[in-house]
């Protein structure tokens, strides 16, 4: 009879996924420090060219031009995009904070997930990862999941309008363009906080369950 292959998660896992945690929420601070600052001025808008942009989509009421590209193969054609990119070249102060809102909150978002990640691996470490706290933390992580997902692309649409404002004739671009699939980022990421709540139930129902066994010990 085959042996059953079982995945164990050992401390080494533990230290080597909180180490790279602790990289991730380290970066995450130094990239919003960073992008805090070119905000405020303190960082010059060459070094940091990809802050500076906005992509802006078509609407079908608008032409665009089919890319320059030599196609080898027959049966192949070429489609213009509907995307156009918005570059400020040397954006004031007002500019340079709507777009830098969007980055700060997701940097904010991706500190706080992993900050609390590893906090739910420390716990691990201690072992026994069905405490209260823990019922809390993933259900921050469900929240956090949520509001990645609907509320910072909102934000983002916001501030895109806002700097669209008196750059781009209204006919001329879309209010906002998303893809509803599988794979795009608002459904991803409600699947996740529908999973990651599921999972704080877990976590504090087995919570409950050990403090029902240690009460009767």
């Amino acid at each position: 009879m085959a042996s059953r292959i079982r995945i164990r998660w050992t401390r080494t896992d533990s230290d080597i996924m909180g180490a790279v945690l602790l990289a991730v929420a380290v970066l995450g601070s130094l990239s919003l420090l960073v992008t805090l600052a070119w905000a405020l001025f303190a960082v010059p808008s060459v070094l940091t060219g990809w802050m500076n942009k906005v992509s802006v989509h078509h609407t079908s009421e608008v032409a665009v031009a089919a890319p320059e590209m030599t196609v080898l193969a027959d049966g192949v054609g070429v489609q213009g995009t509907d995307e156009a990119v918005l570059v400020f070249q040397d954006p004031g102060l007002g500019q340079r904070l709507l777009l830098a809102v969007p980055v700060l909150l997701w940097h904010a978002l991706v500190l706080s997930v992993a900050l609390t990640v590893r906090n739910v691996l420390l716990s691990l470490r201690e072992g026994d990862p069905f405490v209260p706290v823990n019922v809390r933390r993933v259900y921050t992580l469900a929240v956090l999941a949520f509001l990645g997902s609907l509320l910072l692309p909102m934000i983002g649409v916001v501030c895109d309008l806002a700097l669209r404002h008196g750059v781009v004739e209204l006919g001329q671009a879309a209010l906002f363009g998303f893809s509803l699939n599988p794979t795009s980022g608002p459904l991803a990421g409600l699947l996740a906080s529908l999973v990651l709540a599921a999972l704080a139930e877990v976590f504090r129902r087995g919570s409950r369950m050990r403090d029902d066994v240690d009460g009767l010990v």
